[in-house]
């Protein structure tokens, strides 16, 4: 048996490349070998699921898998087959941005990495869901369900961790090509070349683009995405050492889909349907469940087609058009590139250094414009005598004008990962780690013009288009700050071996460095929504406070002057784990504890620079068994979350501000199961199931001395109950997969009055080989989402409760068919 391992052990260097189960290169060298020790040819997983031995509960899906869901569409949508995952999005094919929880983490509070780097925004921790790798590309996904890796480059991870790695090109020549089309006019190409080694020593490289495009499945606009990636991997020598150099570049152009809000669908049905929000409670919630009648009628609210522009006319005022929700402007553009290195080096026999850096770059907004009148101090600028500004050009000053006016971002990111490891000898090695994350954070609003059609002459406004200018030539904006978030961490962690190898023990320290370096160079609210004010008017115009002063609670509307900031948040997270394997059997049990760390964002400190706000954080307890084999892949977890210093927005009628507020502890507890058998060749089953009990410990202060009453209800947006499963059938060239999944009702408010109903969605997947009739990589495809056109509400944005707010919601995407045919060599 000891031979066994210790050649397991050998031969797992060889592997490291290809065996992704952490984040950073460091973190995948420190445990890989130890995951095939426990026993190679398990860990191939079944049907392209992947049960890791190891303390913290995870699943990894790899490229067979993902290759069977829809082409083109979001790595992150996959994870539906992953227990305690709920993953929403706003349309069919991935374009249009989704949402993922995970055991009731929204994804602000889940890190994301690819290739081992941060993907989330370094501003408010959202991730775009939109801006993935292409799904070809993708070698492995994995989740933590509820713990971050011990060298997690983040600073927003309270909850858990989804990291993907790209293939590394193959050692041979080929090419794919992939070509779908579907409902909605989709439309996608992707072409990927692998040289082969290009060198004797094993130099090769792959470059790959796509391009999608469809229309809407409801209301006027299209989507349309392109990507480019290439990469070069040089290996050196034969002990798993390599250099490893990626690059990638995405472009979005999104029209919005509307979202309804409580109030619209009332307004649709009357309070028959949807009673007032003042008869709303915890114990007889606004029920948003529709028939599917009802459904139709509220696919059918959406932006408008149309926009007409008032026909300048000198002499005479004309006012602005109203035209806010003109499809045109409700837009999404996004720029996102990165390039990646990474590399192992072998020091010694005992000694491994791993380096891993990025530079990440992100251009985009979410669209919207503002009217302004010609003649308005903000017009005129310093320029008080002036008559103002005539933006429509029809010689007079007496108009209302629309703009393009969208809120920029713009981010250069540098990531650096270094990772030192020290094997003692075959059972016992320590690691160090360090991680530098330096984003700056350019967030600007530069005005545009729009046509007389309503569209916007530049898509990124007046920062690459034709600017507004004020009478005396400053550029009116939205806003203009700038802001840097720094992240120095040093972690540590020790794997060592027991009992003949049947015990295992992982701990580690992490111990992250955080600071936020903010600056704004225009007046700020400082009353409602904090929104800015950049103009050249005269100071003494403007009713300003310092950043520190109590907010006057009547007359006009007062503003923050200008101001420069930083904030630091230090924390020391421990990480611990075991795994136990029962002698002669292929049944496991593994435990792990984890301590999470979200920092406030960035949003929330500008809005509010007065307010102290504690950093977020979570203590998360994982205990399972597993049985693994050839033939299964099976988990079953117990698990209790701790939430300390949850962070939410308030909004204090006394100071007329909305500000962030630490509510206290929230627990959550529940479990996850999954297991993936196949019994024969021609028949795969996984089922997965998952339970999740949230609760808030303490109630919120809304406004002033208001308290809603959210102590004992449920987190928003969490399905307490979730079901699925898949079922895949091979018969010669034919494969057939059906997936489903069953997730339960979900709250809209923190009091619990507003809830969605449960919905289903089913999924066919259909592949037909050519390969025995001489052609080994061409293939015909059929995918259908959405398989019984379920009609159901898919993303929610969340309020405190019914009386004071409006939750939204996105209608969710109809039975779409696609079909792809693929070509290779």
């Amino acid at each position: 048996m000891n031979t066994k391992l210790y050649a397991g052990v050998a031969f797992a260097a060889l592997l490291l490349p290809a065996s992704a189960f952490a984040q950073s290169t460091g973190s995948t060298d420190f445990e890989s070998e130890e995951i095939v020790v426990t026993g190679s040819s398990v860990q191939n997983g079944v049907d392209g699921i992947k049960i890791p031995d190891s303390p913290k509960a995870r699943v990894v899906l790899d490229q067979e898998f993902i290759a069977k869901q829809a082409p083109g569409n979001t790595v992150l949508d996959a994870l539906n087959i992953v227990p305690g995952v709920n993953f929403t999005q706003s349309d069919p094919f991935g374009s249009s941005g989704g949402n993922i929880r995970i055991r009731g983490f929204d994804s602000n509070r889940v890190s994301l990495t690819f290739d081992g780097f941060p993907l989330n925004d370094s501003g408010n921790y959202a991730i775009y869901s939109n801006q993935q790798l292409d799904p070809e590309l993708i070698d492995e996904i994995n989740v933590n369900l509820g713990a971050t890796d011990v060298d997690s480059p983040t600073a927003s991870a309270a909850g858990g961790t989804v990291n993907y790695r790209t293939l590394i090109p193959s050692e041979t020549l080929s090419a794919t090509l992939v070509a779908s089309y579907g409902d909605f006019d989709f439309h996608r190409v992707f072409g990927l070349i692998e040289t082969g080694n290009l060198t004797s020593f094993g130099t090769r490289a792959f470059l790959s683009a796509s391009k999608a495009s469809n229309d809407k499945f409801r209301g006027p606009g299209e989507i349309r995405k392109q990507q480019f990636n290439a990469g070069i991997y040089q290996p050196l020598g034969d002990n798993g050492d390599f250099i490893r150099i990626s690059g990638h570049y995405n472009e979005n152009r999104n029209n919005f889909y509307r979202s309804v809000s409580v109030g619209d669908i009332r307004t649709l049905f009357g309070t028959g349907v949807i009673p007032a929000n003042a008869n709303a409670s915890p114990s007889n919630p606004i029920r948003i469940d529709l028939n599917d009648s009802q459904f139709e009628t509220v696919s059918n609210f959406e932006n408008n087609e149309f926009c007409s522009t008032p026909t300048p006319v000198n002499g005479t005022a004309q006012a602005a058009n109203n035209c806010s929700n003109y499809y045109g402007i409700r837009v999404n553009p996004s720029n996102t590139g990165n390039v990646r290195a990474n590399s192992r080096f072998s020091l010694t026999d005992q000694l491994t250094l791993t380096l891993d850096g990025s530079y990440q770059y992100t251009l985009a907004h979410g669209g919207g414009t503002s009217t302004l009148a010609e003649n308005s101090a903000r017009a005129k600028g310093s320029l008080t005598t002036s008559p103002g500004v005539d933006f429509n050009g029809d010689g007079d000053f007496r108009d209302t004008v629309r703009f393009f006016s969208p809120n920029i971002t713009n981010t250069n990111r540098y990531t650096g990962i270094a990772s030192l490891r020290y094997d003692f000898n075959d059972d016992q090695r320590v690691r160090v780690a360090y991680t530098y994350d330096n984003a700056n954070h350019r967030q600007t609003g530069e005005w545009g013009y729009l046509y007389s059609n309503g569209m916007p002459e530049n898509i990124f406004s007046g920062r690459n288009g034709r600017p507004v200018l004020a009478a005396d030539g400053f550029v009116i904006s939205q806003r203009d700050r700038k802001s840097v978030a720094l992240l120095n961490q040093i972690s540590g962690e020790y794997i060592g071996r027991f009992f003949d190898r049947a015990f295992t023990l992982q701990v580690g320290l992490r111990a992250p460095f955080f600071k936020r370096d903010l600056e704004t160079y225009c007046p700020i609210e400082a009353r409602g929504s904090g929104f800015a004010y950049c103009t050249s008017e005269p100071i003494a115009s403007l009713r300003i406070i310092a950043p520190n002063a109590v907010v006057p609670t009547t007359g006009a509307t007062p503003y923050y002057a200008p101001f420069a900031t930083t904030y630091k948040y230090d924390a020391i997270l421990p990480n611990a784990g075991f795994t136990y394997n029962f002698a002669d059997t292929n049944i496991s049990m593994f435990g792990s504890y984890a301590k999470g760390f979200s920092a406030p964002r960035t949003d929330n400190l500008y809005r509010a620079p007065f307010i102290g706000v504690q950093p977020e954080k979570t203590d998360s307890f994982d205990l399972g068994l597993r049985y693994n084999s050839r033939v299964v892949q099976s988990q079953l977890t117990g698990w209790y979350i701790k939430y300390k210093n949850r962070i939410v927005t308030s909004f204090d009628f006394d100071q007329g501000i909305s500000f962030d507020r630490n509510i206290g502890a929230v627990d959550s507890y529940g479990f996850d199961g999954t297991v993936t058998v196949r019994p024969t060749n021609w028949l795969g089953l996984t089922a997965i199931a998952s339970y999740t009990h949230t609760e808030l410990l303490s109630n919120v202060q809304t406004a002033g001395t208001a308290i809603a009453q959210t102590k004992g209800k449920k987190v928003p947006e969490t399905p307490e109950w979730q079901f699925g499963g898949r079922a895949e059938f091979n018969y010669g060239p034919l494969n057939v997969g059906v997936q489903g999944k069953y997730v339960d009702e979900r709250f809209a408010t923190d009091v619990n009055d507003v809830v969605v109903g449960s919905y289903t969605l089913v999924d066919l997947d259909a592949r037909f080989s050519l390969e025995q009739y001489g052609l080994k990589r061409t293939s015909f495809a059929v995918n259908v989402r959405n398989l019984f056109d379920e009609k159901y509400f898919g993303n929610i944005s969340t309020q405190v409760d019914a009386l004071s707010g409006n939750p939204n919601f996105s209608v969710g995407y109809p039975r779409t068919v696609i079909g792809s045919i693929k070509f290779g060599f």
